[in-house]
């Protein structure tokens, strides 16, 4: 049983090393084809982005270079504990990361994104090696974890509260194991608490914009009231409806609108109070008559923003609703449509295969697959689990209609790491000793 059972791991695990290598390879020729020419998003406008596009904006393929470098960097970083010691396979490995569409879309792109997701993904392996210590919290390794959260909060001004999930999580799941050394436990809030004040004091230097100022009950009527904005108005109150009436045709027409038109229109006719009570029985009025419809277009967001490949090629097919999937792939297709046809292509059936490869590779092994190397416990998934699922819970929560893969590309690279982690977990106990030959 043990004999066909390694037999079968070996199979499932050539399966993934021929589906990897060919998104390897369409994955690299994406990028040589369009490292030349910089993908026409609009220019990011908040946090410190913009200067470090202006630094490079002679070269900005300088940018998207020193983009690149420090996803390889921290994919190498993340898939070390369980990559061989031959040049080949560390640089496959960090490869196969790497020409995740999605992620390679923004890695080329001027946008935060790219810098956000990769030091999302180094934050989270720091706080995977802070709570590795039994019963202990490794506070130098909280404190990196805290760096990478202050550069993410410049970068992205939402990653001021969202950056600080992991660093929380890490020392919350830890209290039980040091409650009695009150000491450690002060030392690791403390960490938290000043990276988080100096956050707090650096918001104010940092360039926003207006959706910036969002808050929970305008994000709930962006949620649930945009897409039947218009024949819902009829039973909004009077005042509403007047104060409304020239913007209201143009908030219907496009997602995103009704956060930088409306929602302006109707804080600067009744203030921010009165706006707010207003946002709150729009959102109320949307539920109670279209409960279902915003379920499953909840449903069709989180899809999006965690399994983007499995939902691409149904929304460029017309199902779904509205998201900005359909204008990423236009840009990202401008320059060379058949090499990005192709890409894209290969790349979405892929996913769905190596996940279910992945799956029978974890079963057929006898493992769960929970762990991500040897020596990880429950603590760090838990850590995983509430950074990753609160970031996701903010973007699909924020509106309709605009759900956007470039903001989780970290998230939805964790479906990569996994297969490389089962892959290469029975070699990791290999690469922590010695590389004489002896071992092995």
């Amino acid at each position: 049983m043990k004999k066909a059972a390694a037999q079968l791991c070996l199979i499932w695990k050539g399966i993934l090393f021929i589906g990897f290598s060919v998104q390897i390879v369409l994955g690299l020729v994406w990028m040589c084809a369009n490292f030349a020419d910089v993908q026409r998003f609009a220019p990011a406008v908040e946090g410190i982005y913009p200067l470090l596009a202006g630094v490079f904006g002679k070269v900005p393929q300088a940018l998207c270079l020193l983009q690149l470098g420090a996803a390889g960097a921290v994919g190498y970083r993340l898939v070390r504990p369980i990559c061989p010691h031959r040049l080949f396979w560390r640089v496959w490995y960090v490869l196969a990361l790497l020409t995740f569409p999605m992620a390679m879309q923004c890695h080329l792109a001027l946008l935060p994104y790219s810098f956000v997701g990769s030091l999302l993904l180094l934050e989270l392996s720091f706080c995977r090696e802070a709570v590795r210590v039994k019963k202990k919290l490794d506070a130098v390794c909280l404190a990196r974890a805290g760096v990478c959260w202050i550069a993410m909060a410049c970068l992205l001004p939402e990653y001021g509260w969202l950056g600080g999930l992991a660093p929380l999580m890490a020392v919350a799941v830890r209290i039980p194991a040091m409650r009695r050394d009150g000491r450690r436990l002060v030392y690791s809030l403390a960490i938290v608490a000043a990276f988080g004040g100096m956050i707090a004091g650096a918001g104010s230097l940092v360039e926003r914009n207006e959706e910036s100022s969002r808050t929970f009950w305008s994000a709930m009527a962006c949620r649930t009231a945009w897409p039947t904005l218009w024949n819902d108005s009829r039973q909004w109150p009077e005042e509403l409806q007047r104060i409304t009436e020239e913007v209201r045709w143009d908030a219907c027409n496009r997602s995103g609108n009704m956060e930088r038109l409306l929602q302006p229109a109707v804080e600067g006719a009744v203030g921010a109070e009165q706006a707010q009570k207003y946002y709150r029985e729009m959102a109320g009025l949307a539920w109670r008559l279209h409960r279902t419809q915003i379920i499953k277009q909840i449903l069709w967001d989180a899809a999006v923003y965690i399994v983007p490949p499995a939902v691409l090629q149904m929304q460029l097919t017309g199902r779904g609703y509205d998201s900005y999937s359909g204008r990423n792939y236009e840009i990202m297709s401008m320059r060379h449509p058949l090499i990005t046809r192709t890409y894209l292509d290969y790349s979405c059936w892929w996913f769905a295969v190596f996940l279910g490869v992945t799956a029978l590779l974890a079963v057929t092994r006898g493992r769960s697959g929970l762990k991500i190397a040897p020596g990880d416990s429950l603590d760090f998934l838990a850590v995983w689990a509430v950074c990753v699922g609160g970031i996701l819970c903010f973007y699909i929560m924020r509106g309709a209609g605009i759900a956007d893969y470039k903001c989780s590309i970290a998230a939805t690279e964790l479906w990569t790491l996994w297969a490389l982690y089962c892959m290469g977990s029975e070699q990791s106990n290999e690469t922590e000793l010695s590389d004489d030959g002896k071992t092995a």
